[in-house]
């Protein structure tokens, strides 16, 4: 759950940094990371470890769907904003 909140701290900084790229690329390593986690948690833990970290796999996946979302409005925003001026 650390790795989660540290993407999410890499996330706000890149986006206070106007990194546009690294905001998204950091988003979609979040979803990959609960992916990762989920896919592995299938193969090779068995027992109630694997339903914790099959959990967790899913929360950060929907963590990084969010976060996503967020830098793609954020993105849209900032677009309108230079079109605007």
């Amino acid at each position: 759950m650390a790795i989660s909140i540290m993407f999410v701290i890499l996330l706000v900084v890149s986006i206070v940094c106007n990194k546009r790229i690294v905001a998204l690329v950091i988003s979609f390593v979040t979803v990959l990371f609960g992916l990762f986690l989920l896919f592995y948690s299938f193969a090779k833990i068995s027992g109630l470890d694997a339903l914790d970290i099959q959990i967790k796999g899913i929360i950060i996946i929907g963590e990084g769907l969010l976060l996503l979302v967020i830098t793609s409005v954020f993105i849209s925003v900032q677009e309108t904003k230079k079109k605007m001026m």
